[in-house]
């Protein structure tokens, strides 16, 4: 053994050995507690059933969307404490920082424990027919924004020594071909989702996503009251928001510890045993 490895090896035996005990079962209603999220596109579909699920964990909430009308009424109507919104543009990624440090203020731990990346558009143009305009919507929305909120989110887990979980809404269509900037979006998605775990896991930060398949949501002209058959799928009706919340509040918790960088999906096989449905 030469020098400089009888060194590394001297080294790593003065190092301190962490000691981490095994976790003590909690109820379910307080899995999240004491603990704040943060859920742009919050206001609607599943990003909405998300923030009810990690309110019934116990979690502080504040959801953000781009209509204070519908925030206000989402939470009004709730009247509850621990339910708060921000106002936020995924496009003004230069108002991001402040945003943050608004939600921090709010919190009753003054930090961001979860953020929960759902805010997202799509649209049914083809191939041949989408325009720049659209694509750069898309993208800017369902990529970049993802992208630098996560970014201004870590960096105050990190300043206030949060280990925290970052989760990534991605679609089923992250395993189709990509030819319109939607699924292009999500291809990005699941790429950015293993970066961004590699990137954070060394401060105790966890990324992950989830990729729900058809949805019954307004984006699909959809709702979890009426029929939710859906002859394309597999399983043959539509998921609901509340199926996918259900997944996204283990995931956040930590029963998902050990789910780093990966994307669970919730398709009803759409995508995963069936390419093209």
């Amino acid at each position: 053994m030469g020098i400089k490895s009888k060194v590394q090896n001297t080294l790593r035996l003065l190092r301190t050995k962490e000691i981490i005990s095994v976790p003590s079962p909690v109820k379910e209603e307080e899995l999240l507690k004491g603990k704040t999220a943060l859920i742009s596109g919050g206001s609607g579909g599943i990003g909405y059933a998300i923030a009810e699920e990690l309110l019934r964990l116990g979690c502080f909430v504040v959801i953000a969307g781009t209509s204070e009308d519908k925030l206000a009424r989402i939470c009004n109507g709730k009247g509850l404490n621990n339910l708060r919104y921000i106002v936020l543009n995924m496009k003004e990624i230069q108002l991001f920082s402040e945003k943050v440090r608004e939600v921090c203020e709010m919190s009753p731990n003054d930090g961001i424990d979860i953020l929960v990346n759902c805010a997202g558009i799509n649209n049914s143009k083809t191939f041949l027919e989408v325009d720049e305009c659209t694509f750069d919507d898309i993208l800017d929305i369902n990529l970049k924004g993802t992208y630098f909120l996560s970014q201004s989110v870590a960096k105050i887990m990190i300043s206030k020594k949060i280990k925290g979980h970052i989760l990534n809404l991605s679609s089923a269509s992250a395993l189709r071909p990509a030819s319109q900037p939607y699924a292009i979006s999500k291809w990005a998605i699941t790429g950015m989702t293993k970066g961004l775990a590699d990137e954070l896991i060394k401060y105790g930060i966890i990324v992950n996503a989830l990729a729900p398949g058809p949805t019954a949501t307004p984006m699909l002209g959809k709702d979890s009251d009426g029929d939710i058959s859906h002859s394309s799928s597999p399983i043959g009706r539509y998921a609901l928001p509340q199926e996918v919340a259900r997944l996204a509040g283990f995931m956040v918790s930590g029963y998902g510890d050990l789910i780093v960088g990966d994307t669970y999906y919730i398709s009803g096989g759409s995508g995963t045993i069936s390419l093209h449905k």
